[in-house]
């Protein structure tokens, strides 16, 4: 009985500590790729069949961290052949940025907004969130927090197009 109850412990404090494994990798800001407006519309051209969803954020913005979570839920639900996940930043700090990934966990890829991207997209307020349908047409274009639900929603009755 004893043998159990240790046995028992041991193993839920084996599970509690593996947990600390569980955390985000570091991102390195070297590793964080730029993109400009025209390569995210050649993005968008080359996932064509798939829905496409494209968070724009920035790490000082308060609503885009309320964000992330859901994002990150989203990226685990639906496989990358149903769905495609892009995070671009319009940080001007790659280090900010960089620290920002790894304390949030983001689990997709994340670009930083390069030259014109904010003026040629159209981005007047972060967070703003572009979903693409399967034909590669921009079908949502909402400039402020949506939430995880609202999201999921969408998302279902878009790949159901």
């Amino acid at each position: 009985m004893r043998r159990s109850i240790l046995f028992a412990t041991l193993l839920a404090l084996s599970l509690f500590l593996a947990g600390g494994a569980l955390a985000a990798t570091k991102v390195s800001p070297k590793d964080i790729p730029t993109i400009t407006a025209e390569e995210l519309l050649n993005r968008v051209a080359k996932d064509k069949g798939k829905v496409i969803v494209v968070n724009i954020f920035a790490s000082w913005c308060p609503p885009c961290r309320d964000e992330i979570p859901g994002l990150v839920k989203l990226r685990r639900k639906f496989s990358e052949d149903q769905v495609v996940l892009l995070g671009i930043s319009v940080d001007k700090e790659p280090k900010a940025l960089a620290n920002y990934m790894t304390e949030m966990r983001i689990n997709y890829p994340v670009l930083l907004a390069k030259e014109n991207f904010v003026q040629k997209v159209g981005v007047t307020a972060v967070p703003q969130l572009l979903i693409y349908n399967k034909e590669g047409e921009l079908v949502i274009n909402h400039r402020g927090l949506v939430d995880e639900e609202d999201l999921n929603k969408a998302v279902t009755e878009i790949l159901a197009e």
